[in-house]
């Protein structure tokens, strides 16, 4: 009888005190499992201009190509070889090859007099090319042939010029300065390691891709390859292949992410010109609701004689759901929670909240305290906006990341020149401090080489 009696006290007890909840009590938060990153095959295709390369090498070779002032070595002669007019070059199969002229002028001592003479002669090279593992590029360049443009002819008497042997003098001792001249030329000038590894580097780095809506890039690469040389026409082409899990973060930086040291080159059959990214963008919660504020703080919804107005937003995840925490003054002061899934509305190419609504709590608690407020247009204007925020940073996106792949200064002489086809959602998740949205970017790279300068 007296337990029955201390219940029957209890039972107004609590009643007053749920009359007196203020608002609805607050969802856990909570989060799944993140979703697996998908590697990113990124091809860039690299062309060096023949006529580039001609007219670097032309730069860096001039004047007097050999020199012999002795006359007592036992020749009798003095000779000096000079670069004549510019070097031509041309592809034949995978080798490179090209002419130098030379102008030659030859004192030839008689034993009572000295005579002097000039001629031309042409000398024919060849240089092979390969890549070793580490990523320097390896030339042996030979000589094929020679001729004379121009003989070097003096006679006096029963005395000429020993042609041939000024012929084998200038080869034997020019060809060597020549072919060391053009092979230590390509491989200082056209560092294959430095550029590759000095592009390796910039792809941990984070760019700033957008200022205005503090969105940041990070490649992060995890291998790289590269096609063999192939050589027709006027260009020398090949593809350079990255395999990466690119990042790129709305509101903050990424977090550092540690450069690795240039793998070994991995030689690939064939690649293709173009590229899709697959990029795990993260929006984080304090930008989501920066922007969200924007738009929402300080609109008023009213219905008949009641009205609120939003004072503050906040985001947070409960499962596979967005909860926004609405806090209001007005008619009624206090939090209102919504929720909803985030979702990819491939036809809008946005990611839309999927039915938005008042979470449990929140609908009992405005049923019995403020029922007026599930009629007002609250719901429907925050829904809006949320999903302007996503749609809105992919289309500034696009732009920003186009700006950036137009024109990219590697080094004077090395250009990345790219193309930004279609930037499109395939999915979001939500993580403990970010919405995580996995992009897909299509489009085409091209890195340009100029010359060796």
């Amino acid at each position: 009888m007296k337990v029955s009696r201390f219940f029957l006290f209890l039972m107004p007890v609590a009643l007053i005190v749920s009359c007196k909840t203020k608002e609805p009590v607050r969802p856990a938060e909570q989060y799944e499992s993140l979703f697996e990153e998908r590697l990113s095959v990124i091809n860039i295709p690299v062309d060096i201009d023949l006529r580039e390369l001609e007219r670097s090498l032309n730069q860096q070779m001039k004047g007097v190509i050999y020199e012999d002032k002795d006359l007592n070595d036992g020749d009798h002669m003095r000779v000096r070889a000079e670069k004549q007019q510019d070097i031509r070059l041309g592809i034949d199969s995978q080798l490179i090859k090209y002419r130098v002229p030379l102008s030659l002028w030859i004192q030839y001592d008689l034993g009572i007099s000295k005579v002097e003479a000039e001629g031309e002669l042409a000398i024919d090279f060849k240089t092979a090319f390969a890549i070793t593992e580490d990523w320097n590029i390896i030339t042996v360049t030979e000589v094929v042939r020679h001729d004379w443009l121009k003989k070097p002819r003096l006679k006096m008497g029963v005395v000429s010029l020993p042609i041939g042997f000024i012929a084998d003098l200038v080869l034997q001792n020019s060809k060597a300065t020549l072919t060391r001249n053009i092979d230590e030329l390509v491989q200082q000038r056209f560092n294959l390691r430095e550029l590759v590894g000095e592009a390796w580097r910039k792809m941990y780095e984070p760019i700033l891709v957008s200022e205005a809506y503090n969105t940041w890039l990070a490649i992060n690469p995890q291998a790289i390859g590269m096609t063999p040389l192939d050589m027709k026409g006027d260009k020398i082409s090949g593809v350079i292949l990255v395999e990466s899990l690119p990042r790129v973060n709305i509101g903050r930086p990424p977090g550092n992410i540690r450069a690795q040291p240039l793998p070994n080159l991995q030689l690939r059959r064939e690649a293709g010109d173009d590229f899709t990214i697959h990029i795990n963008t993260e929006i984080s919660y304090g930008e989501a609701e920066r922007i969200a504020k924007a738009q929402l703080l300080g609109q008023t919804f009213s219905q008949g004689k009641r009205s609120v107005t939003v004072e503050d937003l906040e985001l947070y995840g409960q499962g596979n759901k967005i909860v926004v925490n609405t806090k209001l003054s007005g008619s009624y002061n206090g939090s209102i929670y919504l929720v909803g899934k985030p979702v990819y509305n491939f036809r809008k190419n946005t990611i839309e909240i999927e039915k938005l609504d008042y979470e449990l709590s929140s609908r009992n608690f405005l049923l019995k305290s403020a029922g007026w407020l599930l009629k007002s247009t609250m719901k429907n204007k925050i829904e809006e906006n949320m999903n302007f925020l996503l749609d809105y940073n992919l289309e500034e996106m696009q732009a920003q990341f186009q700006e950036q792949l137009s024109t990219y200064k590697i080094t004077d002489d090395v250009l990345l020149k790219g193309e930004l086809k279609d930037i499109s959602i395939q999915n979001a998740y939500l993580a403990p401090e970010s919405i995580i949205v996995d992009l897909a970017l299509s489009g085409r790279l091209n890195i340009k080489v100029n010359g060796l300068n």
